[in-house]
């Protein structure tokens, strides 16, 4: 999870681990995409569901000891 240092700041902390996390979920998604699953009906109804606004994504502030 990632919390931001104040509201002013338009960066936010992010555990290495994290990070890590992110970036190879990044990778494998344009690995995907280059293999065509832009065609395949799950991520259309993925695409429409976060589109559509179903799943509401929130980011919350974190304790400072997060580990």
């Amino acid at each position: 999870m990632a919390r931001k240092k104040t509201e002013t700041d338009k960066y936010i902390l992010l555990h290495p681990k994290d990070y890590m996390t992110l970036i190879e979920d990044h990778i494998t998604l344009n690995a995907l995409k280059i293999a065509g699953v832009e065609t395949m009906p799950i991520y259309k109804s993925v695409r429409s569901i976060l589109k559509n606004e179903r799943v509401e994504i929130h980011i919350k502030p974190i304790e400072k000891n997060y580990r």
